[in-house]
Order: structure tokens, then C-alpha cells, then sequence
């Protein structure tokens, strides 16, 4: 029987979130229906299910890296699929977790164009994923996208930014230069972040897209 507490060791604004043990595959399948479209995320791992919802600084993180990724694909001309925070889930790795964007690239996203349900078994996983550290969590999501394949993290921790590399023993490490946009210097996206939490839109969408286009210009 499944139980559930609140999240240890959590110093956050945002309310914890619910963890709960001895959760089978089909409970976690059940849980993921009764969620639907809503703001919540669902993690899974080896049955461990932990519920939590965004905050606003969370969501707002997750919304800048997404816009950024968009204008720099536009600019690179890099084929794109966005999924969002689609669930990523494998029943063999006894998995799943939702990111707060993913994103597949070139022939990966011709693969995944179109299709109305993902099926890891056989599509590929994200090139991509967002991950918004701002609402600690009590599983280690990251592992969960190493054991999936997922080749690049964009893991944005309050005042921090990572650019997390797949290395071949399954863990991840931190690389100055993006695996998906050669050329792409996490320093830069780091500066463009910070200034996005604070500047009015559009001037900051401007000033993004040239800075994109400099770096097309630069190939």
C-alpha cells in the first residue's frame, strides 16, 4: 500500500511537494490520468512517485530558456520539436519523469514530428530538457533523464546556470559550451537569463535575437 509524506529537507517559498512510497507502475499510470493538463508534475523512480507544483519564479525560468531555445533554432535554422513538459516515462527503467521543456533537433525531431503520443521505446528521447531547480525536489530527476539517454540538460538553480552533458558512464557534467549549439556559451545564456527576470519583454527579445543571429553569422 502506497504512503505519503511531504518532502524532507525543504527550505523553500513554495509549498513541498508529496512523496509517496511502494507505488506500482499502474499507480503511477493512474496518477498521471487524474493529473491531465493540470500544473503539476508527476516524478517517478523505482517506486517513489513525489507531486509537486511549479512556482512562479519556477515557471517563469522555464518560459525565458524556452524562448531562448526557440530564437536561437529560428536563427541557427535548426529543425525543432518541442514537447514541453511532456511525460517521460519507460516502464523497463521502472521511470518517468515530466521536464519543464524538452525539445528534439534535426533528424530527431523529423522522427517525432507529428505523432500525437511518445513512445520511448522506440522514438528517441528529448536532444534537450529544461530543468528548473527553483522548487527543490526529493528525487534526483537528473538521473532519471541519464537513464533515459537524454544527451543535454539546461539546469537553471536559482541565481546558477548548467549546461549538463551525458558522459558514457550515465552521469552528467557540467561543459562551458552547449552540445546542441556549438558555439553556445553558457555564460552568455546565463547573462540573458538574469537580465530576462528583470527587463520588459520585447526590448529583451530583441536584444536575444540579435545576439542569436551573431552567433548564425559566426557558423
Amino acid at each position: 500500500m502506497a504512503t505519503a509524506t511531504t518532502g524532507p529537507g525543504r527550505r523553500t517559498s513554495a509549498p513541498p511537494g508529496f512523496l509517496f512510497q511502494d507505488v506500482s507502475w499502474d499507480d503511477y499510470e493512474a496518477m498521471l490520468r487524474i493529473v491531465g493538463d493540470r500544473p503539476v508534475r508527476v516524478t517517478y523512480d523505482r517506486g517513489t512517485m513525489e507531486i509537486f507544483s511549479p512556482s512562479f519564479g519556477h515557471n517563469s525560468d522555464a518560459y525565458l530558456l524556452g524562448r531562448m531555445v526557440e530564437f536561437l533554432t529560428e536563427k541557427l535554422e535548426v529543425s525543432i520539436v518541442g514537447g514541453d513538459t511532456t511525460t517521460l516515462k519507460r516502464q523497463d527503467l521502472d521511470r518517468g519523469a515530466e521536464p519543464d521543456k524538452c525539445y528534439w533537433f534535426g533528424a530527431n525531431a523529423r522522427r517525432v514530428r507529428g505523432k500525437r503520443q511518445l513512445d520511448l521505446d522506440r522514438d528517441p528521447p528529448p536532444d534537450l530538457v529544461v530543468e528548473v531547480d527553483v522548487t527543490r525536489t526529493s528525487l534526483d530527476r537528473l538521473e532519471i533523464f541519464a537513464a533515459m539517454g537524454v544527451p543535454e540538460v539546461w539546469r537553471s538553480r536559482g541565481q546558477s546556470l548548467q549546461f549538463l552533458h551525458l558522459q558514457p558512464d550515465g552521469t552528467y557534467r557540467p561543459r562551458a559550451s552547449s552540445r546542441n549549439f556549438p558555439g553556445l556559451k553558457v555564460a552568455a545564456l546565463a547573462r540573458f537569463l538574469k537580465a530576462g527576470r528583470t527587463t520588459d519583454s520585447t526590448p529583451w527579445m530583441r536584444s536575444f535575437r540579435a545576439f542569436a543571429r551573431e552567433l548564425a553569422g559566426g557558423r
